[in-house]
């Protein structure tokens, strides 16, 4: 159907793009347990954001299951699933990374959360060049 933009052929120091689709996933269900523990006990500690932040990292852990298995049994749209979602929250962090920079005027911070934002997007270019190398099995990109 027309040519394929943004597609990687493989990951970081030539690791085939189901190696890094799947480092990926256990990479990020890793962080996000962590992050969730994290958000449970900040919520134990009275911090209403704690309880949030776990909500959304049991979310995040979900879908790194489901890019996890998709990737397992060769599953388009499960792995698809993962890069829709990802994206989606990129674009909410790239608004909410762009009005803290305005409210703060933190260069630092700024560099930072651009760097983990370009990591991210990265990430979401692998996994996705990897969903369209599978068979038809689910969602086109």
């Amino acid at each position: 159907m027309g040519e394929q933009k943004c597609v990687l052929n493989s990951c970081c120091c030539g690791c085939s793009l189901r190696s890094g689709s799947l480092a990926i996933g256990i990479v990020g269900l890793v962080l996000s347990i962590i992050a969730a523990i994290y958000g449970i006990k900040r919520g134990i500690d009275g911090e209403t954001q704690g309880w949030i932040d776990m909500v959304v990292q049991i979310i995040e852990i979900v879908i790194c299951i489901i890019l996890i298995q998709g990737i397992r049994k060769e599953h388009r749209g499960m792995v698809m699933v993962w890069v829709w979602v990802s994206s989606i929250m990129i674009a909410i962090n790239i608004v909410l990374v762009v009005i803290a920079i305005i409210m703060t005027l933190n260069i630092v911070f700024a560099i930072i959360a651009f760097i983990v934002l370009g990591i991210a997007l990265y990430c979401i270019l692998v996994v996705r060049s990897y969903a369209l190398t599978l068979g038809g099995s689910g969602s086109v990109a």
